[in-house]
């Protein structure tokens, strides 16, 4: 832990992933506007934005998972749950982290499998480019296991543990 901001080095890595995920949208948001710029000036834009633009989207997805829940930015019912005491709402928040880790940890493991998968048969993406697949799906693994990872500390920090 970092005595001066009191950070992990897990935290670290989540902050640094989720910063290659804005990078990442701000190439897709360049590459797609340029192209369509391209487009309306009459010329062909090149193949190859949207095939990495469909990746960059389960990139960034991936890449931003775990801090978007460690900072608590995921989708919920507020409306409902506003509605409950507050000792319902840490346990349907217990749960909840309970079911996210179970899916992130299925997530991961199939994630990991086909990434294994892939790379031991070469599989390559026909498109407007032909690439191999595997450095695109590494990313699912990856995510999925730093998912799991913050819904694992969010159980600990929701049963009163560090």
């Amino acid at each position: 832990m970092d005595a001066k901001t009191g950070k992990t080095k897990f935290d670290h890595i989540i902050e640094a992933m989720a910063f290659m995920a804005g990078i990442l949208i701000f190439a897709v948001t360049f590459f797609v506007s340029g192209t369509a710029m391209v487009r309306y000036l009459g010329f062909r834009p090149p193949l190859w934005v949207f095939q990495y633009t469909e990746y960059a989207l389960l990139w960034f997805t991936f890449l931003g998972a775990a801090w978007l829940l460690r900072e608590d930015g995921h989708i919920r019912i507020d409306t409902l749950l506003i509605r409950f005491r507050p000792k319902i709402r840490k346990k349907i928040d217990l749960i909840n982290n309970i079911l996210g880790l179970i899916v992130s940890l299925v997530i991961f493991s199939f994630g990991t499998h086909y990434t294994i998968d892939i790379v031991q048969r070469g599989v390559m993406e026909v498109k407007g480019l032909t690439v191999p697949l595997a450095p695109f799906f590494v990313i699912i693994p990856i995510g999925g296991l730093t998912l799991a990872i913050q819904f694992f500390r969010n159980i600990m920090r929701g049963l009163g543990k560090k």
